[in-house]
């Protein structure tokens, strides 16, 4: 699969709210922070976030921001 397919398959494997997660997550706001702004519990922010981090392939919320801003990116272009 060419790093475009792959990055395509990756964005529209996040659910709508993985993707709202997301979009705070790359403002650099903390867990406690995405889940005031969501109105969720920090628990329901870390879960979806593992989750979100499987779906990306990294293990870290620096690498998911780094991806995720890559498919905000080539979803642009193409």
């Amino acid at each position: 699969m060419e790093v475009d397919q792959l990055m395509k398959h990756h964005k529209h494997a996040l659910s709508p709210s993985e993707h709202r997660i997301m979009h705070i997550l790359i403002q650099g706001k903390t867990n406690k922070a995405i889940a005031q702004t969501l109105k969720l519990t920090e628990g329901s922010v870390e879960t979806s976030l593992h989750r979100i981090y499987t779906k990306l392939g990294v293990d870290n919320r620096v690498k998911a921001t780094l991806v995720y801003l890559q498919l905000l990116n080539s979803s642009k272009q193409g």
